[in-house]
């Protein structure tokens, strides 16, 4: 069985996962761990993608390594945002960029980890106060991407320049990361939202007042960042890439994690006594009213309930009460982290030490790196797995083919009888009526938002 990481390694590796300072980002020990966290985020992929036992997310949760993740996450973010603009006015022409991609990764690899643990309540359970920090990070990395697709990312993606200069090269790879790590994190606050309940009231509070998740969720359903028009046609983002797609209305997963993160809100009581529905939230929520096509609640049978929701708040507008939380937890990671950068002379004087670090121009230097991250990514294994997951998908479908025109029966989840209509998300299940796959939704949505 092909592995990136073996079960020999496991312990090592998530053990070795550490917290670093910005100013240490780039370093040797740095990219020690940052070849494991590679690593570990391609075998936890690899094990969902082959329906295994998630070794991966077990040892994350077990040795309470999430915190350390979403600190990762924050301190890759600050060396992007204020430490990078500065190593490229030093150069502005690089003579390499592989090592700034090597951080852009890094960030990408961590928010994928942390995207495969949240999905279970025991991940949620062991981020304790550090989910006030993941709710920050999440509502920005979101905002962004709608940025993106507001100043037309999609429109420029497809008219690359293939000699456009190394800055331009830069800045489209970080643009292609704010919009995978974007999306990700819509996946990421449905699973907060689901799981709020586990979590001190604080974390309501941020999600509903501080960041208006619902608010920023209905932007990103009217923007819907996951579909693109080319000249190929009709593109989605499926798998972390673009598919072109002959089922328009088909919903792919970050969409479907968008509606529910929107239900999990706002079909909780308990949460919404703090969520203020004024006139100008009635007014951006009953946009989702026209996205609610029959369609799309075939798909999604739990957004019946949301829609009789949300046709009732038209109907009577402001009812909500305003109720405020007296206590408040503050996120911490970022605050250490600019702590520490004040303490060693702010950003510019980071951006100094590390100019032999990135902007290297020692090209024996140059290979031997460049060298060593090739063997971390792994790029020849991630060649056979993908032609060995090809194989699979066309063997199973010469044995979908080999019975005939024979049908083949399938009996209902719920109620056992002749079933002819399946789940539209996971293609997995089957059902005789809607009513049975409203029954069945409470145990079959775990698995179905993970396919």
């Amino acid at each position: 069985m092909v592995n990136f990481v073996y079960p020999e390694e496991m312990y090592l590796f998530v053990e070795s996962i550490r917290p670093f300072e910005v100013r240490e980002v780039g370093s040797s020990k740095w990219l020690e761990v940052h070849e494991m966290i590679i690593k570990l985020s391609q075998q936890a992929s690899l094990e969902l993608a082959q329906h295994r036992e998630e070794e991966v997310k077990e040892f994350l949760i077990s040795r309470d390594k999430l915190r350390l993740l979403i600190h990762e996450a924050y301190c890759i973010t600050l060396w992007k945002t204020r430490v990078l603009p500065h190593l490229l006015e030093i150069d502005p022409n690089p003579q390499a960029t592989f090592l700034i991609y090597t951080v852009l990764y890094h960030e990408a690899a961590l928010v994928s980890l942390l995207d495969v643990c949240l999905y279970h309540p025991s991940g949620c359970e062991t981020l304790q106060e550090s989910v006030m920090d993941l709710i920050d990070y999440c509502a920005q990395a979101i905002s962004q991407v709608i940025g993106l697709v507001s100043m037309g990312y999609h429109e420029n993606e497809s008219k690359l320049d293939v000699d456009e200069a190394v800055l331009t090269e830069l800045e489209r790879q970080k643009r292609d990361f704010i919009y995978k790590i974007g999306l990700r994190c819509i996946s990421i606050l449905n699973y907060l939202a689901d799981n709020v309940g586990l979590f001190h009231l604080s974390a309501a509070r941020r999600l509903l007042v501080t960041h208006d998740i619902p608010w920023l969720m209905v932007d990103v359903l009217c923007f819907r960042p996951w579909q693109r028009k080319t000249s190929k046609g009709m593109q989605k983002f499926i798998e972390e890439k673009w598919t072109n797609v002959d089922d328009v209305v088909k919903i792919v997963k970050p969409e479907a994690q968008a509606w529910f993160c929107v239900r999990q809100l706002l079909l909780n009581a308990q949460i919404m006594e703090n969520y203020t529905l004024n006139e100008a939230r009635c007014k951006q929520l009953s946009k989702l009213l026209g996205l609610m096509h029959e369609t799309l609640l075939d798909q999604l049978p739990p957004l019946i309930e949301l829609k009789m929701f949300l046709s009732r708040l038209t109907l009577s507008g402001n009812t909500a009460k305003s109720h405020s939380l007296l206590l408040e937890d503050i996120p911490q990671i970022q605050e250490e982290l600019l702590k520490d950068v004040e303490e060693n002379g702010g950003f510019y004087q980071i951006a100094q030490e590390q100019d032999s670090v990135f902007l290297n121009k020692n090209k024996d230097e140059i290979s031997a790196l460049a060298s060593r991250l090739s063997k971390a990514y792994g790029t020849d294994l991630l060649c056979e797995l993908e032609q060995n997951m090809e194989d699979l998908k066309v063997e199973e479908a010469k044995d979908t083919g080999a019975g005939g025109d024979a049908e083949v029966q399938h009996s209902c989840a719920t109620c056992q009888a002749k079933a002819k209509k399946k789940c539209a998300s996971c293609k997995q299940v089957h059902y005789c009526s809607r009513d049975c796959q409203l029954k069945d939704w409470p145990q079959h949505k775990q698995t179905c938002l993970k396919n």
